[in-house]
Order: C-alpha cells, then structure tokens, then sequence
C-alpha cells in the first residue's frame, strides 16, 4: 500500500499513545504499521543488568547512594561534579568548617574524584592523534566515542525502553488517510521508503 506524501497533521498526538494504538483506535487515528520490518529479539545486557554485575553491587543492595555515604553526601558530589569549579576550589570548599562539619564520604577532591569513578560509565572516550602535512608545535588530538557503543548504550537504557519505535508506521487522523501525522523519524517517508 503506497503512503501518502507530507499534509501537516492538524492537530498534536502524543508519542506515548502509538504503540498503543490499534488499527482504528477510540481517537479516530489509524495507525498503519511496516510488517516486514527485522524482528526484534530478546537478550543482551540491559544498563540495570550491567549495573547488578557491577563489583560494587552488593553495596549498592545495603547503601542505594553507594559510594557515596547517603542522599545529601551525592547532592553535593553532584554539585561539586558538575560545577565548573577547579580541583583546587573544590578542596578549598571541602576544607571549610562547616563543610568538615557535614558527614561526608569524601575530603578532598582527589577523594571526590575517585568516588565518582567507581560508579558505572557510559561509552568511554577515545582519543587519535591526527597526522599532518605540516609540523605543529603540538600534535592535534581527536577525542571521540564509538559511535556503535553510544548506540548500545541508548538502546540499553531502562528510560528509553517504552519511547523507541523499530517499525516505520504512518499515522492519520481518519480511517480516509487523508491527514497524516509526523512524530518522529519512523513516521517519516524516508523511514518508510528506506524499507521498500
């Protein structure tokens, strides 16, 4: 069955409705879904299953905050870790008095840092350095993440499980086909065609 081509969708439906909408749901929308698409199967490690197979997932079973000591003790390793502030300032604000008087897991930044290692990482960074035809006073480094782990890591994560569509479909407003709504790019065209 041939798609019909881009007509703006008059009115807004939401992402989280589609895959729960039938051929012909309560909305008036249909939903007309790619069939021959690959299949999707189960296995692989989840984010949560690498997360549980961590060397540290017994602590995180007794401590939820683990490696740091409680709520409040990640509340400020978090602002200190995502502030803009140097190690030196983040030492200087750690050797306060009423800083010290605070029960936390960390007193240095060092110590900071090392906490914030321990938990699990995303894709790791990857560096190269780039060959030039000409001398440079310093060589040029490339820094970058496997596009393919990035990938994994956003199928993997327990957020995104129920928002990620792996058919094309096409929506409309009427049974007509006559108003075609675009969420996202497998409600696209190119989506569509790209199977074909």
């Amino acid at each position: 069955m041939e798609h019909p081509s881009f007509m703006m969708a008059d009115k807004h439906v939401d992402p989280k409705e589609v895959p729960q909408l039938s051929t012909n749901n309560k909305l008036g929308c249909v939903l007309d879904i790619f069939h021959s698409t690959g299949e999707i199967f189960d296995g692989g490690q989840t984010f949560l299953a690498w997360f549980h197979l961590d060397i540290y997932a017994s602590q995180c079973q007794q401590n939820l905050y683990y490696p740091f000591a409680s709520l409040g003790d990640w509340e400020i390793a978090n602002f200190l870790l995502t502030s803009r502030l140097s190690m030196r300032a983040i030492d200087k604000f750690l050797s306060l008095c009423l800083t010290n008087s605070l029960p936390l897991s960390f007193s240095t930044a060092k110590e900071l840092c090392s906490h914030a290692e321990m938990l699990p990482s995303g894709p790791h960074w990857n560096a190269q350095v780039v060959p030039t035809t000409y001398p440079m006073k310093s060589p040029i480094t490339l820094y970058y993440h496997d596009s393919l782990d990035c990938v994994e890591s956003l199928f993997n994560h327990p957020l995104f499980m129920q928002l990620m569509d792996y058919s094309p479909f096409c929506l409309f407003t009427t049974a007509e086909h006559i108003v075609r709504v675009f969420m996202e790019w497998v409600s696209s065209d190119g989506a569509w065609d790209l199977q074909l």
